[in-house]
């Protein structure tokens, strides 16, 4: 295939393109999940839909955080590997591997119903193998797959475009099914009566129902499970991480963006759908939900359903390819980790993109998606995501604290600050609430899901032995290694720098050589020391010093820097020794008017005191210039 392990996939990525990525594959579901959620939750899907989307926002802010900080392909076993060794790694990866070869196949499998909505004569297709038969709706799904691979194959850049030029149409046709439905036909009357109806009262075969609740009440719960599915994929934005231009920019913008733009438009639709129709209708039109919905609008109706069904379509193969791009990424980083055998991490040498990977996996989702089994798929893709953002938001947590100077172009807050046997531990309160609710959903479909636990299960099982085979018996090397450590190095570790300001010293002028000397990576620690030899009220001046400083670190710290402010009494140059041998800090910082009246002139105490700091400590001292 001309491919070469040497060569990099390529930085061909924007910032809409990256958000397109994560966009086109979560946008996507709300046109396949509004009607499987509604088959299970009933009227109380939008409440389904709401919790659901608390647990997407800290998924994507987790995300936001850590793929700048660690912008490697790979993207949650990435973190894991950081967080704790390769199992843990292998572990988040192949479960998050599961969910992208069933993203190509599910909405595949979506844009197919769509596509039979428009074109009615392909209802009776179908192909008999022996005593299998196979649909249109998998025929046409299988189709798509195999184009998408093909697209892949060449490069992930023209792969990038085709997805922001789509999104881009499909969120105009997104946003004019919400203003005309709620202009025309939104009654608010019925959508808050449906929203009472918790759950399906029918029972449903594939629903393990749990003892002491009613069938209703264990649909609503299965319902949840696959809301939840309904808000996978942000996590392509990271797996694209290494062909993104300016990841420490664009990945936060992109990742935040989805942030908002997702949760709006589904909580949208799903009002508008119980606020139009009974929800059995939704439910009832499971391979094509959004199509049956704007049927109903009573100005545009049919011309918006088929609007709609073409917008659905290539939306949904938008999703689909954002799922090959995201399993041939996983796959090769996962290769050149280790954790999966190196030949998927061959880049090929023209197109630089995994063309192994992609063929590999590309055939599993053809075949996954030939039955056309829409439930089915939709439960197995929870299994995998859960199971890896549970790692994701835990990784969140551990890498704040043990890897607390890595540079994080963007922090999630608030954070909270818990302090154990003597150490201050930060705990970010989004993340926090964002793992409890994922914890709570991946018990619930362990519970509820029968036919997806046994296969999310079978899948995890047979991985962990290849796994433990190929380390063993391949690599020779052990399951938990943290060897790998260097393969995956954060981007960038913060300096810490102790700024030295005199007790009088003017704060905007503190502030404004800050800003423009120095970016957010610095962590800085203001120090002003109140010299006996120097003043001639010590007291009065600490006092002084103590209000200039607090009034500085408030201004540095409202320009982003991470700022702390101390006030010590002492002789300048003893002080500052010690500040420089305890190793608190990368660099002791002195703000000067010239670079060169500190190296040859000393026309005062407090310059010739500076002076023999500056010959003491040369490779600890960083001259910043005060403004003329």
């Amino acid at each position: 295939m001309g491919a070469s392990t040497e060569t990099k996939l390529k930085r061909e990525i924007g910032w809409f393109s990256a958000f397109s990525m994560g966009f086109g594959d979560v946008g996507a579901d709300v046109f396949i999940g509004l009607g499987v959620v509604m088959l299970y939750a009933g009227g109380a899907s939008f409440i389904a839909f709401a919790v659901t989307a608390i647990a997407y926002v800290a998924i994507s802010l987790a995300y936001a955080e850590l793929a700048p900080a660690y912008p490697y392909a790979g993207g949650v076993q990435v973190y894991a590997l950081r967080s704790w060794n390769t199992l843990t790694s292998f572990i988040a990866g192949w479960a998050i591997l599961l969910d992208y070869v069933l993203c190509s196949s599910l909405f595949a499998t979506a844009a197919a119903g769509y596509f039979k909505y428009l074109v009615r004569g392909v209802e009776g297709v179908s192909l008999q193998l022996g005593s299998l038969t196979l649909g249109s709706l998998g025929l046409i799904a299988a189709a798509i797959v195999l184009l998408l691979v093909v697209i892949n194959y060449f490069g992930i850049k023209y792969s990038a475009e085709m997805n922001a030029g789509i999104v881009a149409f499909g969120l105009a046709v997104e946003a004019i099914i919400v203003v005309v439905g709620f202009l025309t036909v939104f009654d608010p009357a019925r959508f808050s009566s449906q929203l009472l109806i918790v759950g399906n009262p029918a029972p449903q075969e594939e629903v393990a129902y749990l003892p002491g609740l009613s069938i209703a009440e264990s649909n609503f719960l299965y319902g949840l499970t696959i809301a939840m599915a309904s808000y996978i994929g942000v996590e392509s934005i990271a797996q694209a991480a290494e062909e993104t231009r300016r990841p420490h920019r664009w990945i936060p913008r992109a990742t935040i963006l989805c942030a908002v733009m997702v949760p709006l438009f589904v909580l949208l639709f799903s009002s508008i759908a119980l606020g139009t129709t009974d929800w059995r209708v939704i439910a009832d039109a499971i391979q094509n939900p959004v199509a049956a919905l704007v049927a109903h609008y009573p100005i545009l109706g049919s011309e918006l359903a088929i609007l709609v069904s073409l917008t659905a379509i290539i939306l949904c193969m938008v999703s689909s390819n954002t799922g090959i791009i995201g399993v041939s990424r996983l796959a090769s980083s996962m290769g050149k980790l280790g954790l999966l055998p190196r030949w998927l991490y061959a880049i090929h040498a023209r197109y630089g993109t995994p063309t192994r990977a992609i063929i590999f996996f590309g055939v599993i989702g053809i075949l996954l998606a030939l039955p056309g089994d829409i439930p089915l798929l939709a439960s197995l893709y929870n299994f995998g995501a859960s199971l890896s953002y549970i790692m994701l938001l835990l990784s969140l947590i551990i890498l704040r604290n043990k890897e607390p100077m890595v540079y994080r172009p963007w922090k999630l807050r608030p954070t909270m600050h818990l302090a154990i046997r003597g150490r201050d531990y930060e705990i970010p309160l989004i993340g926090l609430i964002g793992l409890l609710i994922v914890s709570a959903i991946f018990i619930l479909f362990m519970l509820l899901h029968p036919v997806g636990r046994v296969l999310g299960i079978a899948w995890m099982g047979v991985g962990v032995v290849a796994f433990y085979v190929y380390r063993r018996a391949v690599l020779k090397r052990p399951l938990r290694s943290v060897e790998e450590y260097a393969l995956a190095v954060p981007a960038g570790y913060r300096m810490r720098l102790t700024v030295l300001v005199r007790p009088r010293e003017d704060p905007e002028t503190v502030r404004e050589i800050l800003r423009h000397s120095l970016d957010n990576r610095f962590s800085i620690k203001l120090l002003s020391i109140v010299d006996p030899e120097l003043e001639e009220d010590v007291e009065e001046a600490f006092r002084e010093a103590q209000e200039n400083m607090e009034q500085i670190r408030r201004k540095v710290s409202s320009d982003g820097f991470e700022a702390s402010a101390e006030v010590k009494i002492g002789h300048y140059d003893v002080l500052i020794g010690h500040e420089a041998e305890s190793g608190d800090s990368d660099f002791i910082v002195l703000l000067v008017r010239r670079f060169e009246k500190v190296v040859l002139e000393k026309e005062s105490l407090f310059e010739s005191k500076m002076h023999s700091v500056l010959l003491k400590y040369p490779a600890k001292i960083m001259l910043l210039r005060k403004p003329s």
